[in-house]
C-alpha cells in the first residue's frame, strides 16, 4: 500500500512477503535528490526487526545480516534500472 507520494521527491509504501502473518509488515521509503545532472535514489527499508529471525524471509540470519542482504538486493535492482534507462 502506498503511504506517501510526492512526485519527483518521495515514494513510501508498506511491503509484506506473501507468507508474513497479518501483523508482519515492513515499510519502504524511496527518495529522489538532484545531484548535478544526476539523481540520487535512496531506499530505506524498515521493519525487519519485527520479523522473527526464524522466519523464512530472514533465512535464519540475525538482523544485521538480513539488512545487509536486503541492501545488496536493492543495490542490484537500482543498478539494473539505471542501466535500462541510460
Amino acid at each position: 500500500r502506498v503511504t506517501a507520494w510526492q512526485r519527483g521527491a518521495r515514494l513510501a509504501f508498506t511491503w509484506r512477503q506473501a507468507n508474513f502473518k497479518p501483523d508482519q509488515v515492513t515499510s519502504v521509503e524511496v527518495t529522489f535528490e538532484t545531484v548535478g545532472e544526476e539523481t540520487r535514489v535512496t531506499v530505506t527499508h524498515r521493519g525487519w526487526d519485527t520479523i522473527p529471525q526464524d522466519h523464512v524471509a530472514r533465512h535464519g540470519f540475525p538482523l544485521r545480516a538480513t539488512q545487509g542482504h536486503l541492501a545488496n538486493g536493492w543495490r542490484a535492482s537500482l543498478a539494473a534500472l539505471r542501466d535500462r534507462f541510460r
